[in-house]
């Protein structure tokens, strides 16, 4: 029923409307979003999923360092209202996470209800030490894909904040 792409221009041209519909116009006030300011998205695992010329939903990864390993954060993970239980979300998460994995990231975390992201795999990540600051620890999950990740814990940080801080260092 669905087709799966990367997110190519005109996906990214119609992703504001999806996000807005799916989250909200406040969507932009969350932790998450302000976890992702000035960080680029990782292009290679964001994902679309079209009924025909209608883009019904979205995933987008952005890369972070989870207590010294690679990590993707994963997020926004948003379908369209009407199309919700219909199978793009998991169709989304389960081919970018593919993705993901075989690109040899050792490490998913994710914002959100633990209830919606267990049947990936995600556990809590609060388990082993993991946090992101601001987030109560309950909506932080992760799921390793690596002995690397699966020993990780500390603070998950942006990207671009470990830039900023190894630039003032050095």
């Amino acid at each position: 029923m669905f087709q799966f792409t990367l997110l190519n221009a005109v996906a990214r041209a119609a992703l504001p409307a999806l996000l807005d519909v799916s989250f909200g116009p406040e969507r932009e006030k969350k932790i998450a979003y302000r976890f992702r300011d000035h960080v680029d998205e990782d292009e290679r695992f964001g994902m679309a999923a079209w009924d025909g010329d209608l883009m019904v939903g979205a995933i987008q990864y952005w890369p972070c360092r989870a207590g010294g390993v690679d990590a993707m954060l994963l997020g926004p993970l948003a379908v369209a209202p009407s199309y919700r239980g219909r199978g793009a979300a998991r169709a989304l998460v389960n081919q970018s996470l593919q993705k993901v994995a075989d690109a040899g990231i050792d490490l998913v975390v994710l914002i959100g209800d633990p209830r919606l992201y267990l049947q990936y795999g995600f556990t809590p990540a609060s388990g082993q030490g993991l946090w992101i600051e601001g987030e109560p620890d309950s909506r932080v999950q992760m799921k390793p894909l690596t002995a690397a990740g699966r020993s990780a814990s500390g603070q998950v940080t942006p990207m671009a904040a470990l830039r900023r801080r190894q630039r003032s260092a050095g």
